[in-house]
């Protein structure tokens, strides 16, 4: 493909994260795509096929972005079991900050996929093997409770770190206004961390 190709393809899709993130996939037209990309709809089609291939491309291209964040995790060892806990939170919860459509595209993913994407299936094994060895080595360790898998500790992780960044306007009015601010963020983390691994000790 030719760069100028490239560079308008390249055009095409970072106009579809924005407008699918903001309006989803029923609210988007491809005629609005087109006309805020100042393209062809017919480059559309050419490139990305039809709407839905378009929306999974842009689905892909916001989660692979925000998943390479994971890779650092790899680097964490036996020695941050203590603090595991409080490092992922602070992790998934700084992934939202950098990526701020991540959670709006999860939203409408949920809302009006009628199935899911297949390669959404393994996208974070990579960081999810070396989590959840760690993780078993907590639980033998005491760190961590037995009673509880390492599939319902990391969804609650990012349960709470994806409510934490696609309910604030709501959560703020109706549990508290600080839990969104510095303070509130950090005092999270930090009753998470005690809700998760105090039921070892």
């Amino acid at each position: 493909m030719q760069q100028r190709a490239l560079k308008t393809k390249g055009k095409i899709l970072a106009t579809a994260v924005r407008l699918f993130a903001r309006d989803g996939f029923q609210g988007t037209r491809i005629d609005d795509l087109a006309s805020t990309a100042k393209v062809n709809r017919q480059r559309i089609y050419a490139y990305f096929g039809n709407k839905e291939k378009l929306f999974e491309a842009a689905m892909l291209e916001v989660f692979a972005k925000a998943n390479a964040e994971d890779d650092k995790l790899l680097a964490l060892s036996e020695k941050e079991l203590p603090e595991l806990t409080a490092i992922l939170l602070q992790h998934y919860l700084e992934v939202h900050r950098r990526h701020p459509a991540l959670h709006r595209m999860v939203g409408w993913a949920n809302l009006q996929l009628k199935k899911p994407s297949v390669w959404m299936q393994d996208i974070k094994e990579k960081s999810f093997v070396h989590l959840r060895q760690l993780y078993r080595v907590g639980q033998t360790r005491g760190i961590f409770s037995e009673r509880v898998s390492f599939d319902v500790y990391i969804f609650t992780l990012l349960a709470v770190t994806y409510f934490h960044s696609a309910n604030r306007i709501t959560a703020a009015q109706t549990i508290s206004r600080e839990l969104f601010t510095e303070e509130g963020g950090k005092s999270l983390v930090e009753q998470m961390t005690v809700m998760l691994q105090n039921t070892a000790n």
